[in-house]
C-alpha cells in the first residue's frame, strides 16, 4: 500500500503541472465552500417555512375541531394523529414497492452510513467521546470549547469532505487515477455517498451536543473560555448547537442516488 500511494505521488506529478493542482484546489475549494454554505442557508430557510406553514395549520386544525366537537376534540385529535401514522406508513410501504431493487439496496446503503457515522461521531452508543471530545487529547481544560462543541467542528468537517470529493474528481478530468487500490476505493466510496457521511456526521453532532447540555438537570459542564454568563445559557448555547446539527442533517441523498 505506501508503495502504491508513494507511485501515486509520482504520477500526479508526471500527470498534473503545478498550475493545474492550483486549479484543482482552488475550483474544489469554490465548489466545497459554495455547497457548504448554500445546504446550511437552504435548510434553515426550508425549517422555518416548514414551522411557518405547520404552526397556521395546526391552529386552523385545533381551532376548526373545537368548534366543531368542542369539549371531545381531543378525542378527534388522537383518532387523526393516529389516521396520519398509518398514512404516513402506508405512502413509506408505496414509496419501497416503488423503487427498483438497486434503488432499494442503495437506499439500505446510505441508511447504514448514516447510522455508522452518527455512532462513530457521536462516540457511540453511549454518546460519549466521538468527534466533539477529540478536544480531550488536548487535555481537560481545552474540553468543550467553542470549537468542538458548537457547529464549527461540523461546518469544518463537512467543507473538508466536500473539499477531498471535488478535488478526487477534479484530478480524475484532468487524466489523474490513482494507481492505489486503498486510495481508489476510498475516493470513489466519498465521491457515491457522501452526503450519507454528512448527514450522519451532523446526525451525531446533534445527540452529543444534546446530550451535553443536560437540558433537564440544573447543571452541567460549561464552556471552556465563556465566564460570567449563568448554566442556563451554557445549557441554551448546547441545545441551540443540536438542534442546528439536526438541521442540517439533512441532505438530498434522494438526488445523488438518481445521478449515480
Amino acid at each position: 500500500m505506501t508503495e502504491e500511494l508513494r507511485q501515486d505521488l509520482v504520477q500526479i506529478k508526471e500527470t498534473i503541472s503545478e498550475k493545474q493542482l492550483l486549479e484543482i484546489a482552488e475550483n474544489a475549494f469554490k465548489q466545497a465552500l459554495k455547497a457548504t454554505l448554500e445546504t446550511k442557508v437552504k435548510n434553515i430557510f426550508e425549517t422555518v417555512k416548514f414551522l411557518f406553514n405547520t404552526t397556521i395549520r395546526l391552529v386552523r386544525y385545533t381551532a376548526t375541531t373545537i368548534k366543531e366537537h368542542g369539549l371531545s376534540a381531543p378525542s378527534k385529535w388522537l383518532k387523526d394523529a393516529k389516521e396520519m401514522v398509518k398514512l404516513k406508513f402506508k405512502q413509506l410501504q408505496e414509496l419501497w414497492s416503488s423503487m427498483t431493487p438497486k434503488q432499494r439496496v442503495d437506499t439500505l446503503i446510505d441508511a447504514t452510513i448514516v447510522l455508522a457515522t452518527m455512532l462513530l461521531v457521536g462516540g457511540g452508543l453511549d454518546f460519549e467521546g466521538g468527534l466533539p471530545d477529540a478536544d480531550l487529547a488536548k487535555g481537560v481544560k481545552m474540553h468543550r470549547n467553542i470549537f468542538t462543541h458548537t457547529i464549527l467542528i461540523g461546518l469544518v468537517f463537512e467543507f473538508l469532505l466536500r473539499f477531498s470529493v471535488a478535488a478526487s474528481i477534479e484530478a480524475r478530468k484532468r487524466g489523474f487515477t490513482p494507481k492505489s487500490k486503498f486510495l481508489n476505493a476510498v475516493l470513489k466510496f466519498a465521491e457515491k455517498h457522501h452526503l450519507a457521511i454528512i448527514s450522519g456526521m451532523w446526525l451525531g453532532l446533534f445527540v452529543h451536543f444534546l446530550k451535553d447540555a443536560n437540558y433537564l438537570a440544573p447543571r452541567t459542564k460549561p464552556y471552556v473560555g465563556i465566564k460570567n454568563v449563568s448554566m442556563r445559557t451554557h445549557q441554551n448555547l448546547l441545545a441551540s448547537n443540536a438542534l442546528l446539527s439536526l438541521i442540517f442533517s439533512k441532505q438530498d441523498m434522494k438526488t445523488q442516488r438518481e445521478a449515480r
